[in-house]
């Protein structure tokens, strides 16, 4: 494939600097508070996860990790990890871009890889605590998630590519949802491994996370869908169908 100058990975550069001003706009726009942080999730849970499946694992995440760094100084109420944030919507973008773009190996895999840091930092912060048993069903959601990359393994992206009406929600849920359950897994292992969060917190949190999550997802659906749609149609040069090799 030739490069063309002034792009990332094929994408332009204009565009991973406007999806990168759109990543830090969104953390204007509080939605929920989360439960037991005392901050507020911000628009970007639906936006974060489109820019990964719009711009793919390069770009995207490059994009991502930029608006959000910028926007947690903006807007510093959504900060829950101070200038570290960034990191889990940056985690976020990336899993959803390895499944957009067929990589669904390498997107299983980070997922996988979230979900086994829960549980090795838990066991070990939390060796003693009375409420420790939490740590083995609290990612109920993510295993579910993970389960489904491993039954779905490369539609995801086919339906994604493929844009069909019918698959292209479903390509978008998913997708999305995995990136908001590692990126939330991140969360995790920051506030529990550096501070030491407890796990009494956890057994709170349980009953709430997961509406978070699919809304989260939901949301995504619901903007991504006709937006990959139209962009498509306009023939802006964004996305698995225009980006990914092979």
């Amino acid at each position: 494939m030739v490069r063309r100058r002034g792009r990332i990975a094929e994408v332009h550069v204009a565009y991973i600097a406007i999806s990168a001003a759109v990543t830090t706009a969104a953390a204007y726009i509080p939605m929920f508070p989360v439960i037991g942080a005392g901050s507020m999730m911000s628009a970007g849970m639906i936006v974060v996860p489109l820019v990964g499946i719009l711009l793919g694992p390069t770009a995207g995440t490059l994009a991502v990790a930029i608006g959000a760094f910028l926007g947690q100084i903006v807007a510093p109420y959504g900060a829950i990890f101070g200038l570290i944030t960034f990191l889990c919507p940056m985690t976020n973008a990336f899993v959803a871009s390895l499944l957009a773009f067929r990589k669904w190996k390498e997107g299983i895999c980070a997922l996988g890889l979230t979900i086994l840091m829960w549980y090795v930092i838990t066991s070990i912060k939390w060796a003693g605590d009375p409420y420790a048993s939490v740590r083995w069903y609290f990612p109920f959601l993510h295993l579910a998630s993970f389960a489904s990359l491993l039954i779905m393994r490369g539609k995801i992206g086919e339906w994604i590519e493929g844009l069909d009406p019918k698959k292209v929600p479903i390509g978008i849920f998913l997708s999305a949802l995995a990136g908001l359950l590692a990126e939330h897994m991140v969360g995790n292992a920051i506030y529990v491994g550096i501070y030491s969060g407890p796990a009494r917190v956890y057994a709170f949190v349980l009953s709430i996370y997961w509406i978070e999550r699919l809304l989260g997802a939901i949301g995504a659906t619901l903007v991504g869908t006709p937006l990959l749609i139209a962009l498509y149609k306009a023939r802006v040069e964004i996305g698995p169908w225009s980006l990914r090799e092979g």
